[in-house]
Formats: structure tokens, C-alpha cells, sequence
């Protein structure tokens, strides 16, 4: 069904010159432009559907230390993988096409591939989702916990203070919980690292290279 939608836009793209008429050469493109794009259907439809299946993992009941994301980073690194396949399938299409300086003038052209440049950053975000709720859920109720601690620890120490009796030990156990706190503030809920988020956002430029260097190979023929 995946490859069947992916088809049909390419046809409906491709309708205006099957009604004018077109040579053998106009059937193979339209055949490959076919292909390519149901390819591509696939290719996002894989995509969500693992996006799901990690939904579905990350509901089982899990310990998680929301001071620690280790354990996560490899749904971080699936998520880096599948923007690159795309960025990878962007990059080939715009090979197989044959960028002109006429094609870019196409609103076609502009219509797919302006919106195709932000699906891997949606993809790479969206296969994390689920892990950024858990992460997220699991600091939320760690910081409901630590914040009736120290509610707690501060009116004991208050009390101490008004009694007259020593408090050090009290105000370190507030000290150690504000400390506690304040790191659970900080702490992340993506599974993902600066190195990852920078090789999206480069890869995201390839297409664009590709496209740049198809036209100067164009300019040199000529």
C-alpha cells in the first residue's frame, strides 16, 4: 500500500505530460519517477512503523535513572540512522532526476523536495518521542519526590533553629537535596548528543550540495 500511494503521486505528478504525449524516453522516466517514489513510500512508511514499535517497548515497565540516558542513546542512534537513509534516498532521487536549471524553475520540483528537507530532522525527533516522554514522566515524578524531601528537611531544620539545638546536620541534608534538585533540572530527556544533532542538521545540506553541483557540472559542459 506503502508503495502503491508513493506510485500513484509520482503518476499524478507525471499527468499533465501523459496526457500530451510522450516518447519511449518520457515512459522509462516515468517508470523510474514510479519506482522512486514508491520506494520512498516504503522507506517512510518503515519509518513511522518503528517509530510505533519503540512506543510499544518503552511501555513495558522499565527502571529508569533519570540522571542517566546511556541506556537510551541507542534509540538516539536508530533515530540518526533512519534520518540518513532518508537524506541518503533524497540524494539519489535528485541524482536520478537530472537537476536542470529548467527543472528548478518547475513548482513541482519545489512542491517535493521543499518539504522532503525537513522529514529527516521530523523523523529523527519522532523515533525519540516515546523515550523523551518516559525520560521526561520519570524526572517529573523523581522531582515531586526530592521537593517533598526538602520540604520536609526544611521544616525540620527550622524547628531545630527556633529550639536552639545544633541544625548542621539538617542544612546538609537540605544542601544535598538542593544539590540533587537542581541536577535533576539539568538533566536530559533526549537520547541524543551534540555530535548526533550536528551530523543531522549537516546531512540535511547535502541534498542541496548535490543539487549545486549537478548545475556547475552543467555550466562546465556547456
Amino acid at each position: 500500500m506503502a508503495f502503491g500511494i508513493g506510485a500513484a503521486f509520482a503518476l499524478l505528478l507525471n499527468l499533465r505530460w501523459v496526457l500530451i504525449g510522450f516518447t519511449l524516453l518520457d515512459l522509462i522516466m516515468l517508470l523510474e519517477s514510479v519506482l522512486m517514489y514508491g520506494l520512498l513510500g516504503i522507506v517512510i512508511y518503515g519509518s513511522i512503523h518503528s517509530t510505533r514499535v519503540t512506543g510499544a517497548l518503552l511501555r513495558h515497565h522499565l527502571r529508569v535513572n533519570p540522571l542517566d540516558v546511556s541506556p537510551f542513546e541507542a534509540i538516539g542512534r536508530q533515530s540518526l540512522l533512519l534520518s540518513l537513509v532518508f537524506v541518503g534516498g533524497i540524494t539519489l532521487s535528485l541524482l536520478l532526476v537530472g537537476v536542470s536549471s529548467e527543472i528548478l524553475l518547475r513548482w513541482e520540483f519545489w512542491a517535493i523536495y521543499a518539504p522532503l528537507a525537513s522529514v529527516p530532522v521530523i523523523v529523527f525527533f519522532l523515533n525519540m518521542a516515546p523515550t523523551h516522554r518516559l525520560l521526561q514522566t520519570a524526572r517529573d515524578i523523581e522531582l515531586r519526590r526530592v521537593d517533598n524531601l526538602i520540604r520536609q528537611a526544611c521544616a525540620g531544620l527550622v524547628r531545630e533553629l527556633e529550639q536552639g539545638v545544633s541544625a548542621a546536620e539538617s542544612a546538609q541534608r537540605v544542601n544535598a537535596l538542593t544539590t540533587y534538585e537542581a541536577r535533576l533540572l539539568q538533566a536530559r530527556t533526549w537520547p541524543y548528543n551534540t555530535a548526533m544533532l550536528r551530523t543531522v542538521f549537516v546531512s540535511i545540506l547535502v541534498p542541496g550540495g548535490t543539487v549545486i553541483g549537478r548545475l556547475v557540472m552543467e555550466v562546465v559542459n556547456r
